[in-house]
């Protein structure tokens, strides 16, 4: 992949500062969902930065110059006039002097004239030896600022090739589009573990999540429990910049007749859907699952469940195609259990959720906030 004219013109204007807010957004949101782009972008804006700072001390250079050359003028400007004066003012001496006939008038400007000479010949040699000396250090600063301008842009660009070397060899291609199928993940800990239902993700070939906080990113699966329904994912170096969620997974079951809500998937923009326990069992009274009063589609199985405090209690699983309205979601006590039984590999990593201190004052602040975690998950499997 190269930059082509249009967008190098757009990181020209983006490194002067003369895009408007919503081109400077997108360029930023590419740079954050787009690691091939935001490697070459930055590739490109060091080197607009490092060619101003160079045009910059040429300026510099330049200026100084101009006053050397300046005081050099002046210079020679005092010494002629300081000269003329001191002819004008022996002359009118000696002048005096021969009226009243006396010698030695004479001998004492000649002693003068002599001495202003030689002070002016010396100013001259000085300023011309001082000027050569200093324009042919600035020559010399001024090609060696160039040569190592020149090995910075042969730096940058065998660093580019390198790296676009690497991105051929890796094969990086973006994600295919349409997934075979979609659902709903959210984070569980800040170094990018999340969890799904297991009949989203069985036998997935590449799994990519996204939302709008974080773009789009690849995912793989690193531990599923088919009994409980339930899925591990990891996202590879994802970090977040905060070491806390700000929610907790509920180590105790919810109460009967209990406020909760959901945030999934089913469309290509969260949703939210309102509504209740009501009932302490799943599907054919299966203990391991609430029965919630949720309107939930297809894409929101693997999507969280929260309580009025913004605890997660569930997560959804499905819903009864016989009962209109009738949804599922598997308890937060059976997920705890399931990270319990990974392997140490992945369990010693996991960090899981816990709630931050401070308080969401109103339901849409929560759900502005709990969305940043919530991601749509594309499932591709080879035809």
């Amino acid at each position: 992949m190269k930059l082509s004219v249009e967008e190098i013109d757009q990181l020209d204007r983006y490194a002067s500062r003369t895009l408007d807010q919503t081109e400077k957004a997108a360029i930023e949101d590419r740079m954050q969902s787009d690691t091939t782009y935001r490697l070459l972008a930055q590739e490109h804006l060091k080197l607009i930065h490092e060619v101003k700072r160079r045009g910059e001390r040429s300026r510099v250079l330049e200026l100084l110059e101009g006053a050397h050359r300046d005081m050099n003028a002046q210079a020679s400007a005092r010494t002629t006039a300081d000269y003329t004066a001191n002819i004008s003012a022996g002359t009118e001496a000696d002048s005096v002097q021969v009226k009243q006939k006396s010698p030695k008038p004479a001998r004492k400007f000649e002693v003068g004239y002599w001495k202003l000479s030689g002070i002016a010949a010396s100013v001259a040699l000085i300023s011309v030896v001082a000027t050569f000396a200093i324009t042919r250090s600035l020559k010399n600063e001024q090609s060696a600022n160039y040569k190592e301008l020149r090995r910075n842009v042969e730096q940058i660009k065998r660093s580019q090739k390198l790296m676009m070397d690497d991105i051929a060899e890796k094969k990086v291609e973006p994600a295919p589009a349409p997934a075979n199928y979609a659902g709903t993940s959210f984070l569980i800990s800040s170094n990018g573990y999340l969890t799904t239902s297991y009949h989203v993700v069985r036998e997935s070939d590449s799994i990519f999540v996204e939302n709008e906080a974080f773009g789009n990113l690849k995912a793989k699966v690193v531990y599923q429990d088919r009994e409980n329904d339930i899925a591990l994912l990891k996202i590879p170096g994802f970090i977040l910049d905060k070491s806390t969620l700000p929610y907790a997974i509920s180590k105790k079951e919810s109460n009967l007749a209990e406020d909760v809500f959901t945030l999934g998937y089913p469309k290509e923009d969260v949703v939210f859907g309102a509504g209740s326990i009501s009932a302490m069992t799943g599907y054919k009274g299966n203990p391991i699952a609430y029965q919630i009063s949720v309107p939930v589609n297809p894409g929101n199985s693997g999507g969280p469940l929260f309580n009025s405090r913004g605890d997660l209690v569930g997560i959804i699983s499905g819903q009864q195609t016989q009962s209109s309205g009738t949804a599922f979601a598997i308890k937060s006590t059976v997920l705890l259990t399931s990270i319990d039984q990974a392997p140490d590999s992945i369990k010693t990593l996991i960090r899981p959720a816990r709630a931050i201190s401070q308080k969401i004052p109103t339901r849409v602040d929560q759900v502005n906030e709990w969305r940043k975690y919530v991601f749509m998950v594309r499932v591709y499997k080879e035809q």
